[in-house]
């Protein structure tokens, strides 16, 4: 039996000049042809990779890619598929293994937000009631932002079929009109996401931009049930005043940028927690409540 020199999984044969598994293949592609740049979670540069850990560290699993033979230019000469009105097996296979990827990041963004709200000083110190509300009510904006931040694949490049997305249930899209109706809201979500990625990447979010508009969704005085809500609201003023002292020290050109950024955060309340829910969780969570993971995971 081959097996993937990059991750150890059954390889499918040579691609881009080496022994690789389909999933470490459609890594190396997407990361070479959208000329990604992926930072190290451990910052160290010398995570694990393997069948069990290749989705925890892109940066490293792209290093091992070019350190064990991948060749960028292959990627560069491939002929690009042609748009075509069916859809073939290999397109609902390769979907399948990009989707079992993106539920799994989905996880790992959704926890890295939550870690990260946990351990901001100001966040820990209000009341315990307030910090679960405020989570309840901004995780789907957190776990936005964070993808965008962190390249998780939410265009339509990411399926070999140019007009379905991984996300996008081929099975139930050939089914029953109702849910075909269903899924239609879902593939508008979807829409509505990339819309969104196009405009954040449009402006080159720096991180410590989005640390302050992380904070500013963070800190919502206006969510019901709050104990100290006028101590939310000051925490969000002091985001909003380190953004606008950061984009001024580092865009002294460019005055508009500051408001621009404000501007963009409403956007991301156009996909509702369900839809967020329904396309990056309810596959692993199933019927549990979306309150409970969240809890869950406040307490790791």
């Amino acid at each position: 039996m081959l097996t993937c020199v990059v991750c150890g999984d059954t390889s499918s044969g040579k691609h881009y000049g080496i022994l690789a598994c389909n999933g470490c293949s459609g890594f190396f592609k997407r990361s070479v042809r959208r000329k990604l740049i992926y930072r190290c979670q451990a910052g160290t540069g010398r995570c694990v990779i393997d069948k069990a850990h290749r989705n925890q560290c892109q940066a490293c699993r792209l290093k091992k890619c070019l350190q064990m033979g991948m060749n960028k230019d292959a990627v560069q000469n491939e002929r690009q598929p042609r748009n075509t009105a069916t859809i073939r097996p290999q397109d609902v296979l390769n979907s399948a293994v990009s989707v079992s990827s993106i539920y799994e990041t989905s996880a790992r963004l959704l926890f890295m937000a939550i870690k990260w709200a946990r351990n901001l000083p100001s966040f820990a110190n209000l009341p315990f009631r307030d910090q679960v509300i405020l989570l309840e009510e901004t995780w789907s904006e957190l776990f936005v932002l964070c993808a965008i931040q962190w390249c998780l694949p939410l265009d339509s490049s990411t399926s070999t079929h140019p007009s379905i997305h991984p996300l996008f249930d081929i099975n139930e899209h050939m089914s029953t009109s109702a849910t075909l109706k269903g899924n239609l809201g879902l593939l508008n979500s979807i829409k509505q996401l990339q819309e969104i990625l196009s405009k954040f990447r449009s402006v080159c979010v720096d991180p410590a931009e989005f640390a302050c508009l992380k904070a500013i969704i963070l800190f919502r005085a206006d969510a019901r049930g709050l104990k100290d809500c006028h101590h939310v609201e000051a925490l969000q003023d002091q985001a909003q005043l380190m953004l606008q002292q950061h984009v001024r020290s580092q865009h002294p050109t460019h005055p508009v940028r500051f408001g621009r950024l404000l501007l963009m955060l409403p956007s991301l309340r156009t996909v509702s927690s369900d839809k967020i829910e329904s396309l990056f969780f309810q596959k692993i969570i199933g019927s549990t409540p979306m309150e409970k993971l969240l809890c869950d995971m406040f307490k790791c």
